[in-house]
């Protein structure tokens, strides 16, 4: 039915060899039921984990995962993670199951997993097993939990995350009944940690169905940050599908003004997320002209995606007095193919040529280096050496003579 990967089949067929039944199981079934090629693969089996290891003697074994029944065994010098079927205990912190029971049926197994399309194992031997019409909803593009909603939710409060963007990137529709639940148990949120929130918004946010979501579920959104969820909320997250799908763009659009970027520092973003975000936000409320000089001048400050973004922000909230967004897009792009001269580095003499100049070292050389920069981005000189080198002797004279 399904073409899987050599080490998989390997895998499964050394399980099956040793006695045991063996399926690839969740997300990547999921995808090979899409005609998508997954990107990783994971393995369920009646097999112990002592048998596991038993049945792989030959192989090199990682056991980092035992306690909770997976082995990973290294095929081909792949990392192929094995798990014995099994059912959770008590989700106490509403994350993580107490404990574990190992079982040897399959289904025990996939009625513990959180959405219908994710609760399939296919096994070359033994076909699709889906107890769950997971493959009913993909035909039918719903996201729908593995028996009830609310107890689902209520073991592992990041699934409702998960739902939410497993429906943005997927462009699926959300169950009724998983929906309603959603919206009910939301407060979960507040036991999950700020990482794996935050990882799964990112992922949301630039999903095909992005705007459809974050519409309907902005109670979800004001869970997670408040100072988003404010009146205009639901205008710009409209935009969103008038957005590329670039995570820094459409965070900004989410928050609407560098006042709700404390929302995002909560969720724990790295340096460079939220440093972009907030570089688009302060350039669009700075304003940014369309010509030439005026996208020169925010290049001197900011890099290429920044100024593209804060442009693209601008021209969503209407803040551009006149001239065309996309041309000055296309202007930028083209300013980045040919390397247009923004900054000191891109000037066409050096630091050690105003030292020969006679420019004392250190801060005046750097000093002198961005006056001429300044000059060139408003077009009042060349990015020719003789030109510039006589600018600086110029201002140099000047400054001797002041």
């Amino acid at each position: 039915m399904f073409r899987l990967p050599d080490t998989v089949t390997l895998a499964l067929d050394t399980l099956e060899a040793a006695g045991y039944e063996a399926y690839a199981v969740g997300g990547c079934v999921r995808d090979l039921c899409r005609g998508v090629v997954p990107h990783d693969y994971d393995i369920t089996t009646s097999a112990t984990p002592d048998e596991i290891e038993a049945a792989f003697c030959g192989f090199r074994l990682i056991e980092t995962g035992i306690k909770h029944g997976t082995v990973t065994v290294l095929i081909d010098g792949e990392p192929l993670e094995i798990t014995t079927y099994r059912t959770d205990g008590e989700y106490l912190d509403r994350r993580h199951p107490s404990n574990v029971t190992f079982s040897r049926d399959i289904d025990d197994d996939l009625s513990r997993r959180d959405f219908t399309v994710n609760a399939m194992a296919y096994s070359p031997r033994r076909g699709l097993r889906d107890p769950f019409d997971g493959r009913g909803d993909l035909c039918r593009r719903v996201i729908r939990c593995v028996g009830d909603p609310d107890t689902r939710f209520s073991e592992d409060g990041l699934r409702i995350m998960r739902a939410v963007r497993f429906a943005s990137c997927l462009g699926f529709d959300i169950d009724m009944a998983t929906s309603e639940s959603i919206h009910k148990n939301r407060r979960l949120l507040a036991d999950i940690s700020a990482e794996r929130i935050l990882s799964e918004l990112r992922r949301l946010v630039v999903g095909e169905n992005a705007c459809r979501i974050l519409t309907e579920y902005g109670d979800l959104i004001g869970e997670i940050m408040p100072e988003a969820a404010d009146d205009g909320y639901t205008g710009r997250v409209r935009g969103i599908r008038d957005t590329e799908a670039d995570e820094v763009l459409r965070l900004a659009v989410v928050l609407g003004g560098e006042d709700a970027v404390c929302a995002l520092v909560r969720l724990k973003p790295d340096g460079k997320l939220l440093d972009g975000v907030g570089r688009a936000l302060s350039l669009a409320k700075d304003g940014i002209g369309l010509d030439p000089i005026s996208l020169r001048r925010a290049l001197r400050h900011a890099g290429y995606d920044d100024v593209i973004r804060a442009v693209r922000l601008r021209a969503y909230y209407g803040a551009i007095a006149g001239g065309d967004a996309d041309g000055a897009i296309s202007l930028l792009c083209a300013m980045r193919e040919c390397g247009e001269c923004v900054t000191p580095r891109q000037l066409a003499i050096s630091g050690r040529d105003l030292i020969a100049l006679g420019v004392p070292e250190g801060e005046a050389v750097g000093e002198m280096l961005e006056r001429l920069l300044g000059l060139v981005v408003e077009e009042k000189l060349e990015n020719e050496s003789g030109a510039l080198l006589d600018a600086a002797r110029s201002i140099k004279a000047a400054s001797v003579g002041d």
